[in-house]
């Protein structure tokens, strides 16, 4: 319980730091504000993955048939979500060594940010999805 407390907040503080990197990439468009936007980016992925891994490991199943396609449902979303962002993230990285401008381009963060809070709200709410089903699954059950 307190393992989720925790996680929970270094998730928001993460996603306060994405944040306030993207605005101060914005607003004051410095070398330094750029790159702690890139930099918190990795953070708060690399937060997403472990919590979705959390999740995973806590085991969604109730019983053998409805449970599995549940967990099923649950790891198809997360993975794909995560393949996408990772192929547009390695996608932005390929250009970024031809050409180094690529991840300072304004447009290039503002696109990132963009994708990065759709990736989140997903996430997230396939998370909920598999929460709601396996209470309605238990609530059934009994």
């Amino acid at each position: 319980m307190r393992n989720k407390k925790i996680s929970k907040i270094i998730l928001i503080l993460l996603t306060i730091f994405f944040i306030t990197g993207f605005v101060l990439s914005q607003a004051i468009a410095t070398d330094y504000f750029k790159n702690m936007f890139w930099a918190s980016y990795a953070f708060l992925i690399v937060g997403i993955l472990l919590d979705v891994n959390a999740w995973s490991k806590l085991g969604l199943d109730v019983d053998k048939g409805k449970a599995i396609t549940i967990r099923r449902s649950f790891d198809d979303n997360t993975t794909l979500l995560a393949v996408s962002h990772g192929t547009l993230t390695l996608v932005i990285l390929l250009f970024d060594t031809f050409n180094h401008n690529v991840m300072k381009n304004n447009y290039v963060i503002i696109g990132m940010f963009i994708m990065t809070l759709e990736f989140e709200l997903f996430t997230y709410l396939s998370i909920w999805n598999a929460k709601r089903d396996t209470a309605k699954l238990l609530k059934g059950s009994k």
